[in-house]
């Protein structure tokens, strides 16, 4: 066993395990690392944050582009909401942002969850793969069908439609279990192999 030497291995497989901790019940450890893990996250946001104002905003503004004031000072509206009596100021940029935001994201819904996907649907149906995507999209949209009832032999289509989406559902579960099981694999992996030195 040839244990590691450098300290920052040491601080990760320590706070590792003080985190996996919490398996066994609530402890300091666990409290310590949470608190020190959003804090060091709230410290790099936060200087992030003023480095993003400084290189978008304040060296053009004092570089000569005057124009970069108004955006400034919706963005000082936005502090508004802290003084009661002029609270009101923040909705002007809020509202700026959200219409800008919920039009960006419109766009990109329509062409990324609507376009590509019916264009993705729609491909050489010889091959089976591709007959299957377009079957169970089909289908699972009959489940959707909720202005008029599917009656007689027809409605065995809904049900079909269900299944597509269960299986869909499943696998996109398991997906996401493994990968979970794959950090905590990468993370034992570490404390095991690299801070241990077991099976190096």
């Amino acid at each position: 066993m040839n244990i590691s030497t450098d300290i920052g291995v040491w601080v990760g497989a320590l706070f590792a395990i003080a985190i996996y901790s919490i398996l066994y019940k609530d402890n300091l450890a666990y409290s310590v690392v949470e608190s020190i893990f959003i804090g060091a996250t709230t410290g790099h946001a936060i200087v992030v944050g003023v480095q993003t104002f400084k290189s978008t905003a304040w060296t053009p503004l004092v570089g000569g582009k005057l124009l970069f004031v108004v955006p400034l000072i919706f963005g000082a509206l936005l502090y508004t909401r802290y003084f009661p009596s002029v609270s009101w100021l923040n909705r002007w940029p809020l509202a700026l942002m959200m219409g800008t935001s919920a039009g960006v994201a419109m766009r990109g819904a329509i062409e990324s969850q609507v376009v590509a996907q019916v264009s993705a649907t729609f491909v050489n149906l010889l091959d089976i793969n591709k007959f299957l995507i377009f079957l169970g999209t089909v289908l699972s949209l009959t489940y959707f069908f909720l202005t008029f009832q599917i009656k007689g032999k027809a409605s065995l289509l809904p049900k079909i439609g269900r299944y597509f989406m269960m299986a869909a559902f499943g696998a996109a579960f398991g997906n996401t279990v493994m990968g979970r099981i794959s950090a905590a694999i990468g993370r034992f992996q570490f404390i095991f192999v690299k801070w241990l030195g077991l099976g190096s």
